[in-house]
C-alpha cells in the first residue's frame, strides 16, 4: 500500500475513535446540561423572600370577614406564601424545626389559618414555629404601640392568651399564645410535637 495513502488512512481512524470516545460525550453532554439548567434558573419562580406576614398585614386581614377577602389579600404574598387548602395558607420557605423530644422537622416556618365553618365565629390565626420568629413580630407590634392590657388561661388553645392595644390602632387588638394546640385537628396541626406562636388581630368595631 501507498505510504502516504496509508498514513492518510490511520489518521481517519484515529479522528473517528476520538469522536466517539466517550470522554468527548462525557465533554458534550456536560456543556448542554449547564445550558439547559441555566435555562431552568432563569424560567424558576423567585425564592420565598420571608417566612412570615409582619405586623401591618395582620393589622390589613383584620378588615377581612370572609375568606375570600383573605384570598385576595394572599394572592399577592404567593410569591411567599402558598394556598395548601381552603382556608390554609402556608409559608413556602420550608426549614428545620425542633420539636419537644429533640426530634428534627423540616415543616412550613409559619401559616395562616382561616375559620371557615359557618357556624363558627370568625377566627384568622397566624401561627409561627420558632420563638425568635415570633419575638421579632411581637416587636413590630410594639413598635406600633401595642402594648399588653391582660392576659389568661384559654381552654380552646390549652394556654396562655394576652391581649394588647394600640392608641394608633383603635378597635385592633391583638391576641398572643404560646401552646402546641393552635389550631383544633387541622391541616398541619393535627399532631403537634413543637411550640407554636399564635397572632391574631381583630377589629373589634366591627
Amino acid at each position: 500500500m501507498n505510504l502516504a495513502l496509508y498514513r492518510g488512512l490511520i489518521c481517519c481512524l484515529v479522528g473517528l475513535c476520538a469522536c466517539s470516545s466517550p470522554a468527548n460525550k462525557r465533554a458534550i453532554d456536560i456543556k448542554d446540561l449547564k445550558k439547559v439548567q441555566a435555562a431552568e434558573a432563569q424560567n424558576a419562580p423567585p425564592e420565598p423572600a420571608r417566612d412570615a406576614l409582619t405586623a401591618a398585614e395582620l393589622i390589613a386581614l383584620a378588615e377581612c370577614r370572609n375568606l375570600d377577602c383573605v384570598q385576595f389579600f394572599m394572592k399577592n404574598l404567593s410569591d411567599d406564601f402558598v394556598h395548601a387548602t381552603k382556608g390554609e395558607f402556608a409559608a413556602l420557605h420550608r426549614s428545620l424545626v425542633i420539636d419537644t423530644s429533640g426530634k428534627e422537622l423540616i415543616i412550613p416556618l409559619s401559616t395562616l389559618y382561616v375559620d371557615i365553618n359557618p357556624q363558627a365565629s370568625w377566627r384568622l390565626a397566624h401561627t409561627l414555629h420558632r420563638k425568635e420568629m415570633s419575638n421579632r413580630l411581637l416587636d413590630e407590634f410594639q413598635r406600633l404601640g401595642f402594648v399588653l392590657v391582660d392576659s389568661g388561661y384559654n381552654r380552646n388553645i390549652k394556654g396562655v392568651r394576652a391581649r394588647f392595644t394600640s392608641l394608633q390602632y383603635p378597635g385592633k387588638v391583638l391576641y398572643t399564645s404560646h401552646t402546641y394546640q393552635p389550631w383544633y385537628w387541622k391541616g398541619l396541626y393535627k399532631y403537634v410535637t413543637w411550640p407554636c406562636f399564635v397572632f391574631e388581630v381583630y377589629n373589634i368595631r366591627q
